[in-house]
């Protein structure tokens, strides 16, 4: 998923990203190679085919490409860029820059991150969080051998003034090769959050002024359109993911794969124009690609 970007291996969310942010992010979260003990600088390619965040996404798929390169300090903070290239032919453009700061850390069996991330958004992005600023995110995961047990939650900006909370707790197993090259990781969790952002999409968006072009009021309104969604502010269950995360690690050169289904839940109670409507939520099989290199 999402939701929206280039956390270390600790991180446990996979939407978004996009970022594509949560998307976005997914390729560098599943990384074999544990942080070494002296600082890095590590350059990676990725691919996702549509982006996907907590279940919802455009009506038109949203491929993109997306270089990021990291600063990683040995004491634990980090600092990210990357920019998401939309590889439709029709659309072909640079969709947005994100930056991203950070401390991760290690303590036994618990691994945790928190980071800030800052979204600059085309102007005609149709991305489903195309309105989300910025968010805060703070991701744990313990190892209890068997199974590891994650939970992350994270707080969206909108342009607007808006703001959602999401929580997403996680289990997994890892299976490592015996030469410690290869993993896989099944993981399922379970994405439960507000939806500001997405009915700040709708008002900008989907009836906007033709796709990406709306200028949002931040009243609920379009024109002389008014659009509110019934469980904007209401906190509750938006999606649940099987995701099969794999990553090959050679020397310094990381390549990764994540496939992943995603059963969207709740769909958006819609208000247009004192017309009531339920959306249609549909399922979706969404796929990663990425090869990184630390120097």
């Amino acid at each position: 998923m999402y939701t929206e970007g280039f956390k270390i291996s600790v991180l446990l969310f996979t939407l978004f990203l996009v970022a594509g942010v949560y998307g976005q992010n997914a390729a560098e979260e599943y990384e074999i190679i544990k942080a070494p003990d002296s600082s890095y600088i590590s350059v990676e390619i990725s691919f996702i085919n549509d982006a996907v965040f907590m279940g919802r996404k455009d009506s038109i798929s949203a491929p993109y490409l997306y270089p990021s390169i990291t600063y990683h300090n040995k004491s634990g903070f980090y600092a990210s860029g990357s920019l998401s290239y939309l590889t439709r032919s029709e659309e072909a453009r640079v969709d947005l820059f994100l930056v991203i700061a950070g401390f991760d850390f290690t303590a036994k069996k618990l691994e945790g991150d928190i980071s800030a991330t800052k979204y600059f958004f085309s102007d005609d992005s149709y991305n489903v969080i195309s309105e989300v600023v910025a968010d805060i995110t703070i991701l744990l995961k313990y190892d209890f051998n068997i199974v590891n047990l994650g939970i992350g939650s994270s707080i969206y900006f909108s342009s607007d003034g808006s703001s959602d909370f999401f929580l997403a707790p996680e289990i997994s197993h890892d299976f490592i090769s015996k030469d410690q090259k290869f993993q896989v990781s099944p993981t399922a969790g379970i994405y439960l959050g507000s939806q500001n952002f997405y009915e700040q999409y709708y008002i900008n968006n989907r009836f906007g002024n033709g796709r990406g072009q709306g200028q949002g009021s931040g009243d609920n309104t379009q024109g002389d359109t008014k659009i509110e969604i019934q469980e904007g502010k209401e906190f509750g269950l938006m999606a649940i993911e099987f995701s099969l995360p794999m990553w090959y690690s050679y020397k310094s050169m990381t390549i990764s794969f994540l496939p992943a289904y995603v059963l969207a839940q709740n769909p958006a109670t819609l208000t247009i124009d004192d017309v009531v409507f339920e959306e249609e939520l549909e399922n979706t099989f969404y796929w990663m690609i990425g090869v990184g290199y630390r120097f």
